[in-house]
């Protein structure tokens, strides 16, 4: 029985409908007590799939999963939109409703939200339309402005930035979206966060950094920065790096020290960091670390005031006699 309910809840793709067990003669009592037992479980109303399949999921990749579900029970006249046609194309977010699943009714009708359906009436002509696992999706550029249009500005920064490093769209495409929308309902801080965008921001840590710089007056940086020390030892690369004041940044996540990173041991790990800052130390330039936590908004400001008093101090205590290290091509 377990396997073919969970046959059943692939049959889609990935997800089945209730209808799809009933018309296999299972009652709701037997999808109830799949449930129970851990072989399925609930994407949304009606919407089930393989438990052992979505707890692989990413948060996104859940999205994704139910996103697909409302497109196949709304059928055609429905394209997918904003944040979810956004993770559709990079399964990257931050701070966004993922509960929410977001459609835009081809030919327009009144905007609405219900059972955890979001419907736009915005006009969508057939070129920014494109398919994606089987169901019609806004193209990237657009569901990258659309996505910023209805979250933050840094939320917003996240999802384009993540595309941009994808190679999804240039930052000249999605603005030329900005321009289309600019009577579209709340854009200005989508636009901002075009105007931010840094498609060498390689994570979403990298890319709130950038706003925590821009909303706390910390001077914007280089991302990506290969530093030609040339020891002998290959070249490191920095995630930020202010030239005028000889110093170098860098965002610490999880994997870098091994706590998500499986197959490295963490000690090996921090051994190594810490030689890599010793060689970036003695270019001569200073060096900063801070943390996802580090980021939060209630302790952006003191991050940003740190970070600013150390780029201070590198400027004052190497910028004078400073020997100019070569920028290093970046991969």
């Amino acid at each position: 029985m377990n396997e073919l309910v969970t046959a059943i809840a692939r049959s889609r793709g990935g997800f089945g409908f209730r209808s799809d067990f009933i018309a296999e003669g299972f009652r709701d009592k037997d999808i109830k007590a799949a449930r129970r037992s851990g072989v399925i479980t609930r994407l949304r109303h009606g919407v089930y799939a393989p438990k052992v399949d979505v707890d692989q999921l990413s948060p996104e990749e859940k999205h994704v999963l139910t996103a697909r579900a409302v497109i196949a029970r709304l059928g055609s006249g429905y394209v997918l939109s904003h944040y979810s046609a956004a993770i559709m194309h990079e399964p990257v977010s931050y701070d966004v409703d993922l509960d929410t699943v977001h459609v835009t009714r081809l030919g327009g009708r009144q905007s609405r939200t219900e059972s955890g359906v979001a419907f736009h009436s915005i006009d969508i002509d057939e070129s920014e339309i494109v398919e994606m696992q089987g169901v019609p999706v806004v193209s990237a550029a657009r569901a990258g402005f659309e996505a910023a249009s209805i979250s933050t500005t840094e939320s917003g920064l996240v999802i384009i930035n993540a595309a941009l490093n994808a190679g999804l769209y240039t930052q000249e495409e999605i603005a030329a979206v900005g321009q289309q929308g600019t009577r579209w309902p709340n854009t200005r801080h989508a636009r901002l966060a075009i105007r931010l965008s840094e498609p060498r921001c390689e994570s979403p840590g990298e890319s709130r950094s950038l706003y925590m710089f821009y909303t706390e007056g910390v001077p914007r940086p280089q991302f990506q920065v290969v530093l030609a020390i040339g020891d002998g030892e290959p070249d490191p690369r920095v995630d930020c790096r202010w030239e005028e004041h000889c110093h170098a940044g860098e965002f610490d996540g999880l994997y870098k020290y091994g706590r998500l990173n499986t197959g490295a041991d963490p000690y090996d790990v921090l051994v190594s960091e810490k030689h890599r800052e010793d060689r970036i130390r003695a270019i001569p330039c200073g060096m900063s670390r801070w943390t996802w936590r580090d980021l939060d908004p209630k302790r952006r400001s003191a991050t940003a005031s740190r970070i600013n008093a150390a780029l201070a101090q590198s400027r004052r205590l190497y910028r004078r006699n400073a020997v100019h290290i070569p920028l290093g091509p970046t991969p």
